[in-house]
């Protein structure tokens, strides 16, 4: 078996990495220097990872940490995130409802890219940190990925945060895909975005991303299926935490927006269930309740939160309206500048500020393919202490205006499932 310096040299030069020389990284991972971890990420990045070495990398990255049992009815899904991305918090609990097991990790937000950990942290009490014995006979629960899952993906991905190479298409497969294996699943749908406000903004990258997970999913025996979907405007009407909570069930009362709905289902089929049914007689509405029980959250709050959400969410308590400067039909809303403007106010982490306020978020007042009046207010931010006015432009720059009427297409722009 080669040693680190060995590894870095055959990468360096560009040759292909055996599953043995990934096996010793990640079996070694908490005693070799970081400067090595540094070079061994950045040789990857230049010289690429191939299918074979990603798939090799992933299974290390699995078999270095602990796993839960896998059986044929355990299901999940992931997002590489976007602005309104709240398809998890809806979904979970309504395949629940349709009989499936839904052990599904999550992460929090990545600068504009909202993170479901920190939107349900908006609901009191709300326990996002469970441990594997918590998980293990638990039929459905969102959680944080524990430090014994994945640990070599854990250490390996902060390193890729402050040396650029979060980017590389492998190893984000590797990252995502190990964590998803562990929970012992029999189906994995992804979500890959697309746009100006996605991680990948080109159709391209987010094709080639999308086929490296499924094909790497599918080498370690789980059935998985990539949606790339357009991430160029918001999903939903509400963004922010508490917001889309708020959001997430008016969906699963029956009552969400086309769009987000739309996602929601699409994911649910991919997985081989039908949650219409389950929406339309509460049942997922039920099982939320449930899931919510079950991960701390008292039985009082969360059927006031059910029945008036507001009476329990945080929500800022300055409003700001922006209005249209002229008359015309939505074509498109900017997801990039909505999601930017809420991370400066507070609902993100930035550089300067890791923490983040719940209270803080946005509502569209219209839909897109709809005319609006100059003069109408289109979106509503909720703030802490009000918006500059350089917010302000920048918001209203967001919108952009047809002079004739718009037809709005599906956002899913493709489905790859081998």
């Amino acid at each position: 078996m080669r040693v680190m310096p060995e590894i870095l040299a055959a990468k360096r030069d560009g040759e292909e990495l055996t599953s043995s020389d990934f096996q010793y990284i990640c079996n070694n991972i908490n005693q070799i220097p970081r400067e090595q971890l540094g070079a061994f990420l950045m040789a990857c990045q230049i010289n690429g990872l191939s299918s074979q070495e990603t798939s090799h990398l992933t299974r290390a990255m699995l078999n270095a940490g602990d796993r839960m049992d896998t059986s044929q009815d355990r299901v999940d899904k992931h997002s590489t995130g976007g602005v309104g991305d709240k398809m998890s918090i809806i979904l979970a609990p309504a395949l629940r409802a349709a009989g499936a097991t839904v052990p599904m990790l999550a992460g929090r937000g990545l600068a504009h890219t909202g993170g479901t950990i920190d939107k349900l942290e908006a609901i009191p009490g709300f326990n996002t940190g469970l441990s594997m014995h918590e998980m293990k006979d638990n039929p459905c629960f969102i959680s944080r990925q524990t430090e014994d899952i994945a640990p070599a993906d854990r250490i390996l991905y902060s390193i890729r945060d402050i040396t650029a190479t979060v980017p590389q298409i492998g190893l984000i497969t590797a990252s995502i895909i190990s964590k998803k294996a562990a929970e012992g699943l029999e189906k994995l749908v992804l979500d890959v975005k697309c746009g100006n406000a996605a991680f990948m903004q080109t159709k391209e990258d987010a094709l080639a991303l999308a086929t490296s997970m499924v094909t790497t999913g599918n080498s370690l025996g789980m059935k998985v299926t990539a949606q790339v979907t357009e991430m160029d405007n918001p999903i939903g009407i509400m963004f922010g935490n508490s917001h889309e909570i708020v959001e997430c069930i008016q969906c699963l009362k029956g009552e969400g927006p086309k769009d987000t709905m739309e996602l929601v289902y699409a994911q649910a089929d991919s997985l081989g269930y039908d949650i219409r049914p389950n929406i339309a007689d509460g049942s997922a509405l039920a099982e939320f309740r449930n899931m919510c029980i079950r991960q701390d959250v008292s039985e009082k709050d969360i059927e006031e939160i059910i029945e008036n959400p507001w009476s329990k969410l945080e929500r800022s308590s300055n409003s700001v309206e922006i209005v249209s400067k002229k008359s015309g039909w939505i074509k498109e809303i900017h997801a990039l500048t909505i999601g930017e403007i809420l991370c400066k106010l507070g609902a993100g982490r930035t550089g300067e500020n890791p923490d983040i306020n719940h209270g803080v978020g946005a509502q569209l007042l219209v839909q897109r393919g709809t005319f609006i009046e100059e003069g109408t207010a289109w979106i509503r931010f909720d703030t802490e202490s009000g918006m500059s006015s350089e917010m302000i432009d920048q918001v209203q720059g967001a919108i952009t205006l047809s002079d004739s009427k718009v037809e709005i297409s599906s956002r899913i722009l493709q489905i790859i499932d081998e």
